[in-house]
């Protein structure tokens, strides 16, 4: 989950509108919009202001949101990991094969 996603979660939850946030942090509510769906950085000010806001520790906030990307990475990693030692150990048998064929030959 993204800090945008953790933000819109909390905001939610506390019953703010985009527009209750951006005018707070002095921007349009379509810039909020986009931080929340990721599609626009956040400024250092601006995040500490919608903590401040909703009343998060910042440091938190951003330590989730890692945590949450780590697991998701993780997920995403794992599989493809397998795939590749599944097909290395395929090759290491071919060759493994041929070597001993090749001796007996």
């Amino acid at each position: 989950m993204s800090i945008g996603d953790h933000i819109r979660k909390i905001r939610l939850k506390k019953g703010y509108s985009q527009q209750f946030i951006a005018d707070s942090i002095g921007t349009s509510q379509s810039k909020f919009n986009r931080i929340e769906n990721g599609k626009s950085d956040i400024l250092l000010n601006d995040l500490l202001e919608i903590c401040q806001i909703l009343r998060i520790n910042y440091i938190e906030l951003l330590q989730s949101s890692h945590s949450d990307q780590s697991i998701e990475k993780d997920e995403i990693e794992i599989p493809e990991l397998y795939k590749g030692m599944k097909s290395l150990k395929s090759e290491l048998l071919e060759i493994k094969e041929r070597l001993y064929s090749n001796r007996g030959g």
